[in-house]
């Protein structure tokens, strides 16, 4: 996959730049707090993962979300929910309280703890202490 100077992905979401500017209707960044892997088709895939700061990924969810993306979560911890926002990543006030389940076209973002606690509930978080992931099935 193609990356940009700031190792984030170029096409990430599929169609090229051009197309994407054609169709208003362009799909959805889903931010999870993990990959389910029984969300994603029941077929042989492909995926595409690529480890990005979180300014990246900040940056790039802005720009898909400029170019009619939309963006939905599946975070219920609001100290995570709080971290994310506090870099400029669009998050609603409310969560989807359901199971992701893949639909086609869906750029998957997942935020995850650098170092898990075990057996405690984390309080706070900063967003230094998230590793992000941009998640794409080919």
């Amino acid at each position: 996959m193609a990356q940009t100077q700031n190792n984030v992905p170029a096409r990430a979401g599929g169609a090229s730049a051009g197309a994407r500017q054609q169709n208003p209707a362009r799909g959805r960044v889903v931010v999870l707090n993990a990959l389910p892997l029984n969300a994603l088709p029941r077929r042989h895939i492909q995926l595409d993962v690529i480890l990005v700061s979180i300014s990246d990924l900040a940056n790039w969810v802005q720009r898909r979300v400029a170019e009619g993306y939309e963006v939905e979560h599946y975070i219920r911890h609001p100290a995570t929910i709080q971290a994310l926002r506090s870099v400029g990543i669009p998050l609603s006030e409310q969560n989807n309280m359901g199971l992701y389940t893949y639909s086609h076209g869906d750029v998957i973002v997942v935020a995850s703890l650098r170092n898990p606690p075990h057996g405690q509930e984390v309080q706070q978080v900063s967003p230094q202490d998230l590793e992000m992931w941009i998640v794409t099935v080919l």
